[in-house]
């Protein structure tokens, strides 16, 4: 009887141990699926031209979080259709975008969701959700090598400016010839040859430019400090000003007194009589003065004959 009671209770050791047991894994594997039993959870069908290895169970990222997994993936006329099961609803507006990423380098996918610009309309009801085409980044790796491949043929073959560089012996010859004349330029403007061996050499170049950037200084200062008449014009004292506004003011009234006919030289620059007087004056002189001229030689010739006697 003892026997039996012992038997008995070690089976419902054993019994109770594998109830937590399996308890345990199922915890585990909620846990592990990141699986949420009582929390409400949105369905969303994404459609895709090819989901380059998407699965089942593969995360999808929202604004960098986790909010959600691929539930199942089925072809359907042409397209694949991805059944995502989200812990948020998504407010998807114009511009959106569902993207397969790669997870690493060694392989796995997950989707990245775009809902949008921010001041983009809403997209409405019973509205397809496009997802796009995803990159293969094997094929884009394999693009790339294949396209350096292609260029290292051609410098090979001697293609461009690159292949002609490691091939065309004239090209090289001109090289080392500038590489020559660089060489002579730079020897003679450390000897001193030339405008700018000179600038570059000599001292007394720099001397002078110094003793012109004296000059303009001390210049400078006395006019700074008021000295001659450039100086007293910028300073602060206002007698200098006064005077010359004084004569400008003056030399105004004088102008405008010679445009109202105002004096000689109004009359003469507004009376048009005057002018004409003046005008006939000058040709009297001109005219006596050229009479004399005609009787310069008479009146020489009876000076002599009449001074003999």
């Amino acid at each position: 009887m003892n026997k039996f009671n012992r038997e008995v209770s070690v089976e419902i050791l054993v019994g109770l141990f594998m109830f937590i047991v399996l308890i345990a894994l199922g915890i585990f594997t909620i846990v592990l699926s990141r699986n949420k039993l009582f929390n409400e959870s949105y369905q969303y069908d994404f459609v895709f031209t090819e989901v380059s290895g998407l699965r089942e169970g593969d995360a999808v990222y929202l604004r960098g979080m986790n909010v959600g997994r691929v539930k199942q993936t089925q072809l359907e006329n042409r397209r694949v259709h991805v059944y995502v099961t989200l812990d948020l609803e998504l407010s998807l507006r114009h511009g959106y975008r569902i993207d397969v990423v790669d997870a690493s380098m060694l392989g796995g996918k997950y989707l990245k969701v775009y809902e949008g610009p921010e001041d983009a309309q809403e997209l409405g009801d019973n509205v397809t959700i496009l997802g796009s085409k995803p990159v293969d980044m094997i094929e884009e790796m394999a693009a790339a090598v294949n396209g350096l491949q292609e260029m290292i043929d051609a410098v090979a073959a001697g293609e461009g400016t690159l292949g002609k560089l490691l091939r065309d012996d004239a090209m090289y010859n001109n090289m080392v010839e500038i590489s020559d004349d660089i060489k002579t330029l730079v020897t003679k403007l450390e000897q001193g040859e030339g405008t700018i061996g000179k600038l570059l050499n000599d001292d007394t170049v720099y001397d002078d430019a110094a003793a012109v950037m004296a000059n303009l200084r001390s210049v400078s200062d006395r006019i700074a400090s008021g000295e001659g008449t450039l100086g007293k014009l910028l300073t602060e004292d206002a007698s200098v000003y006064d005077n010359v506004d004084a004569t400008m003011v003056a030399v105004r009234e004088i102008t405008e007194r010679i445009n109202a006919g105002e004096g000689t030289i109004g009359k003469l620059v507004s009376d048009a009589k005057l002018y004409e007087e003046a005008t006939l004056l000058v040709e009297d002189i001109r005219a006596a003065v050229d009479d004399l001229r005609e009787a310069s030689p008479i009146t020489s010739f009876g000076s002599v004959m009449f001074g003999a006697f």
